[in-house]
């Protein structure tokens, strides 16, 4: 582990560390863009053509038949089935809290209001690879089901074309029935401009890789999406009576997502950090994805010695990490000092794995300190805000005389007629 003490850091070493130098999106978009202008002008011949090359799709239809879908439930493992269930209920729970409710008051001039409106389609974006990241449909699914989202597509990389019943039953479990087994650039665009096979939706989420991330940043112009991944990351803060094995255990965890993923400690004892380092290095050399994890922390796993917790906390509020954990006594003291992360995770039994999987919260995290602007994805993120007015004819007499100044110091004096006309149109 890279171990810094915080006074004594460089410029450059400081600016390193908070600037998370990772993937080059340049390179990737260069590569994405013609996937993407393909899958827009060619629709599903392209999407295909792509999915063949890219997923190793073979022959079969672009929507897994509703049946298998439905059908999933009883090919996977009853006890997998029923961790699925517990964790869809929990998140649920969490997420029927974030209410954002209409409202309507008047005033002398007018009616004054706004709808919340909820997004009727959006594309859910699950990755592929190596794993089967059932939690990440669950994650999206069902806030955008408790927003009022009727339509749900969900794109993944398919195995020769056959989507893991794990996802299928995922997606069951939430209700969504529009499951298509192509993932990458390809299915980016397909989702963002639509294509024979997969009509084109509002927004969308989930993670992905570079090309999945550079193919949003291409599309976002035409299409919402949520926010720009980059790899897994957790700060945690760290005091003397910190538990080691507990803490090597979370950065370990995120270690193994990725080579660029980071772990980064701080606390205000070296002892500590010197036995937390010492633990890490025992877990990683047990680890089952070792090379991912080994590689990972050759620069990612990182410790900052600061001369109090308060530093501490400042340097988190920095970082923006998109998870913190904070091991130290009393750490609910600390909660409202947060200012910019993804998610807070209070006290040593707080894994982070469990925000990953069941506790309620969200995993569609913020990274690369996107945390200090930006949620984590939660129901707000399915729901648009209109805003509306009825202005009453008294009204227009008194606001169209603050408009004509205002319009005309602008430049714009078709604005101020406008207003204008409906005071005139009064006294006559």
């Amino acid at each position: 582990m890279l171990t810094y003490e915080l006074s004594k850091m460089t410029d450059s070493q400081l600016h390193a560390v908070l600037t998370r130098k990772g993937v080059d999106l340049s390179d990737a978009i260069d590569k994405v863009r013609p996937i993407v202008e393909s899958v827009r002008a060619g629709g599903d011949k392209k999407l295909v053509e792509f999915a063949r090359s890219l997923d190793g799709f073979k022959r079969g239809p672009l929507a897994v038949p509703k049946e298998e879908i439905r059908s999933a439930r009883t090919r996977i493992p009853a006890e997998l089935l029923r961790a699925l269930t517990v964790a869809k209920k929990r998140i649920e729970r969490f997420h029927s809290k974030q209410v954002l409710k209409p409202f309507e008051f008047r005033d002398d001039c007018c009616t004054l209001g706004q709808k919340v409106v909820p997004l009727e389609r959006v594309g859910v974006y699950v990755p592929g690879g190596t794993a089967d990241y059932m939690s990440t449909v669950l994650m999206a699914c069902v806030p955008a089901r408790i927003a009022g989202v009727e339509e749900i597509a969900l794109c993944t990389p398919g195995r020769a074309g056959r989507v893991p019943d794990a996802i299928l039953a995922s997606a069951d479990i939430c209700g969504v029935a529009e499951v298509h087994p192509v993932g990458g650039a390809h299915s980016i665009a397909a989702m963002a401009y639509g294509t024979e096979s997969i009509p084109k939706v509002q927004k969308i989420v989930g993670p992905g890789g570079a090309f999945v991330t550079a193919a949003k940043l291409l599309v976002r112009n035409d299409c919402e999406i949520d926010f720009l991944a980059g790899p897994s990351e957790i700060l945690v803060i760290a005091d003397i009576h910190a538990n080691p094995q507990m803490i090597a255990s979370d950065m370990l965890a995120q270690l193994e997502h990725d080579p660029l993923a980071r772990a980064i400690l701080v606390t205000d004892s070296k002892k500590v950090a010197d036995r937390i380092s010492e633990e890490l290095d025992l877990q990683l050399a047990k680890a089952i994805r070792i090379k991912i994890a080994s590689k990972a922390a050759e620069k990612g796993a990182i410790c900052i010695v600061t001369s109090s917790i308060s530093e501490a906390v400042r340097f988190a509020n920095s970082y923006a990490p998109e998870h913190l954990l904070v091991d130290v006594g009393k750490p609910e003291r600390l909660l409202d000092d947060f200012r910019n992360a993804g998610s807070v995770f209070l006290g040593r039994y707080s894994s982070v794995a469990f925000g990953d999987y069941c506790s309620g919260t969200n995993h569609i995290l913020p990274t690369k300190g996107i945390a200090s602007m930006r949620s984590s994805l939660s129901v707000y993120d399915f729901l648009k805000i209109i805003p509306y007015q009825s202005i009453s004819e008294a009204g227009a007499v008194k606001l169209s005389k603050i408009v004509n100044v205002l319009a005309r110091s602008e430049g714009l004096p078709a604005h101020a007629e406008a207003a204008l006309t409906r005071s005139r149109r009064m006294n006559k």
